[in-house]
């Protein structure tokens, strides 16, 4: 349930819960007002009738001497010298007794009268029917009202939601104050709320801003020197010496490409040329020159292709560096046989090693963070690939490492993609 049913089933009930109270109060309060007026009328009009008994020995108004009717308990009270009123239930109805002594001769007797409490019925059925009616106006009303405070509400923040999502996909300018608008009466909580959230966003694009350009400037320092060191490795005799140096140049270079790549792929300033291909053809031709360029690595390559002539919208080249960063990752850190298979638009890699770390499963690829040790990059280069092609890459366990990369269709318009 949304929090804008929650919010607004809470008012209303907050609401009815209250107008039950007070309509009970009201009525109960109306009852017993009522009841003290047919108690004073009846003492009134009996009043009246032993002030006309005494002078002329007629009893009017309905007063009667010793009625048989009249309880036991008033009864008494009224011979003990007093005037009372009675509350009784006679025959199925309710009635108000007023009963005094009298002297008819030398017999001491008892004067009473009776009001029927059905005589105000109809105006407390008056009373309940506007009592309900009240309680159904301001019900509606002040439901009403609560849910138009309750959607500007949830609506502020559904927008701040989106606003924070496009900070975390990247979007440096996105404030979440500004996307939320101003409320009604000045500041509230949603807005320190979104102050506090643009001010951590803040602090974090200038903690991502400065790690990135320290690793840029690295790899750009370390180029020009590993130029000449790459140059003066291809001079070297021939010899085992000669080899370790020039294989540990090499890494060395790919290491400075690779953050090279990084860097330009979380400074988004890579565009992909996307076009329409069939996938298993693609596939295949891309794993082809993999097993050309890594032997080692495809030794235990499986490749099953059941896209049956699926069209994808990507940039080859870059469907390419994902895949072949997927394929050295899963040899490095996992165990044969990797399998690489094809259906509708995706593509899945699963090797039979250990499986991804929960903290890569629950972050996503990080730089300088690996499954098995070392620095990893390779994954990092192919979830920024896939953002860049707009593609979706999903890393899970399933007896051992499963990369499930669902590319996008040419009948949709190009997304951004992610990792999850």
């Amino acid at each position: 349930m949304s929090l804008r049913w929650k919010i607004t089933g809470m008012t209303i009930l907050s609401v009815l819960l209250t107008l039950l109270v007070s309509a009970m109060l009201v009525r109960q309060m109306i009852n017993l007002s009522e009841e003290q007026r047919l108690r004073e009328e009846a003492t009134s009009s009996l009043q009246q009738a032993v002030r006309i008994l005494d002078e002329t020995g007629i009893s009017i108004l309905g007063a009667k001497v010793n009625d048989p009717q009249l309880p036991d308990e008033a009864r008494e009270a009224a011979k003990a010298g007093q005037y009372i009123t009675y509350r009784a239930l006679i025959d199925g109805q309710e009635v108000i007794y007023a009963a005094a002594p009298v002297s008819l001769g030398s017999q001491p007797a008892v004067l009473s009268l009776s009001v029927s409490w059905a005589s105000s019925q109809q105006m407390r059925q008056s009373v309940d029917t506007a009592l309900l009616w009240a309680g159904i106006t301001t019900l509606v009303l002040v439901s009403a009202i609560g849910i138009v405070i309750v959607s500007r509400l949830v609506k502020r923040l559904t927008k701040g939601s989106h606003a924070a999502r496009a900070i975390a996909s990247g979007e440096r300018r996105v404030l979440v104050g500004d996307s939320i608008g101003k409320p009604f009466g000045g500041k509230d909580e949603v807005d320190e709320f979104a102050g506090a959230v643009d001010a951590m966003a803040r602090e974090l694009n200038a903690k991502i801003a400065a790690e990135q350009r320290f690793s840029a400037d690295l790899a750009h320092e370390l180029r020009t020197p590993l130029t000449g060191l790459v140059t003066a490795a291809s001079l070297l005799p021939d010899s085992r010496p000669t080899q370790l140096v020039q294989d540990r140049v090499s890494k060395l270079r790919n290491l400075v490409e690779d953050l090279l790549e990084v860097s330009r792929l979380e400074s988004r300033i890579e565009s992909a040329e996307l076009l329409t291909v069939k996938l298993d053809p693609c596939v295949d031709e891309i794993i082809g020159r993999i097993r050309g360029r890594r032997p080692e690595q495809c030794a235990e390559l499986e490749l099953h292709l059941n896209a049956e002539g699926s069209e994808v919208l990507v940039e080859p080249r870059r469907l390419e560096r994902i895949l072949e960063n997927l394929i050295s990752n899963a040899w490095a850190h996992g165990e044969g046989p990797i399998t690489i298979s094809t259906q509708g638009k995706s593509i899945s890699i699963h090797d039979q090693g250990p499986g991804f770390p929960s903290s890569v499963l629950d972050n996503g690829p990080e730089r300088f963070v690996s499954k098995g040790g070392g620095i990893g990059l390779g994954l990092t280069i192919a979830s920024g690939q896939a953002q860049a092609l707009g593609a979706t890459m999903n890393l899970s366990n399933d007896n051992g490492a499963l990369v499930h990369l669902e590319l996008q269709s040419p009948q949709k318009s190009p997304r951004q993609g992610g990792v999850t």
